[in-house]
């Protein structure tokens, strides 16, 4: 079954890919991996998810991923930390699911 997350990004002419080859075993807490390239149209976009992940874990990372791109989209790559890649000058960004200590 989809995300209500994910449907939104389905509905943006977005999906997520799931494809082997993902890469990354030896960091399991790597989730997916988001690609923003700038061009005359808005961007092109690529959202590739770590293959088997759970539902819940995939659907918060279609949150993140329509997180990331609106913010991207209205302040730029600085808020978020943005890699720039050598390669096509595209943006890059790996999601990690992290445990934060409490904040009190």
């Amino acid at each position: 079954m989809t995300s209500s997350a994910e449907q939104r990004l389905n509905d943006r002419g977005l999906s997520l890919d799931d494809e082997t080859g993902f890469g990354r075993e030896d960091e399991p807490d790597v989730s997916g991996y988001l690609v923003l390239r700038p061009n005359d149209d808005g961007a092109e976009v690529i959202a590739l998810v770590r293959p088997g992940i759970e539902a819940w874990q995939r659907e918060m990372f279609a949150e993140w991923v329509e997180q990331r791109m609106d913010r991207f989209f209205e302040h730029g790559p600085e808020p978020d930390g943005w890699q720039k890649r050598k390669s096509d000058n595209g943006w890059q960004l790996w999601a990690r699911m992290v445990d934060l200590p409490p904040l009190d």
